[in-house]
């Protein structure tokens, strides 16, 4: 009984600033005033930031249950508009762009949790990818992949990338599947393939090529013999 009486009063200790005179305040009409703070059951804080008239402003801290710092949001003075940082339990930074009434807006950009390199940069809109994606490769620092998106579903034009930044593949989607014309190529630059897709399917007439440009096969899919 006496552990478990120490253990509840460290623990209260512990948690003891979040619930003194300064700390998560609210007002006559009860908003939330000045600094607030939050804690996992285990004691380690879960936040910290602060707030006026119940938005918040300045900067956010978000910690794990280890007490590493996981994320930093900056607010600016409408409390609408953040700039985040999301950190791994190293320390590097592993993402950062902005939120918009806790939704992702604009460019935001993904990094290697253990190079910090560039592995990724999406446009956003509203909470979801909008505009160009790009995957980038972390040993070459080329992009490897870049698609088009509307409201969070492939739409438009994909390209393909060879380490040495030539062009691999490029084809088109819709509605999240590849539709319309598409091409490959060697690492020389030569085209390999040619034709269209339907639904995610190859159809129609497909040509391949060798690396001189000798057409050397002529497919026909999608018609049923």
């Amino acid at each position: 009984m006496k552990r478990l009486v120490f253990f509840v009063f460290g623990l209260l200790f512990l948690v003891s600033p979040c619930f003194s005179q300064d700390y998560n305040k609210t007002d006559a009409k009860g908003r939330r005033q000045g600094k607030w703070c939050d804690f996992y059951p285990n004691g380690q804080k879960r936040y910290e930031g602060q707030f006026k008239n119940d938005k918040c402003t300045g900067e956010f801290r978000y910690f794990d249950e280890q007490g590493n710092l996981k994320a930093t949001n900056k607010f600016d003075k409408s409390g609408e508009k953040a700039q985040n940082q999301t950190f791994a339990a190293n320390g590097k930074v592993i993402a950062m762009g902005t939120y918009v009434n806790q939704k992702k807006e604009g460019e935001w950009r993904y990094f290697d949790k253990e190079t910090g390199k560039l592995v990724l940069v999406e446009d956003n809109k509203n909470g979801k990818v909008d505009g160009w994606s790009r995957v980038y490769n972390p040993d070459t620092e080329r992009v490897a992949e870049e698609a088009q998106y509307v409201a969070g579903i492939r739409e438009g034009a994909c390209r393909q990338y060879f380490d040495s930044g030539y062009l691999m593949m490029e084809c088109e989607f819709h509605h999240n599947q590849m539709n319309g014309p598409a091409k490959t190529y060697f690492p020389n630059t030569a085209l390999k393939e040619e034709g269209s897709y339907l639904n995610g399917q190859k159809t129609g007439q497909w040509k391949t090529y060798n690396e001189d440009g000798d057409l050397i096969v002529v497919e026909t899919f999608g018609v049923e013999e």
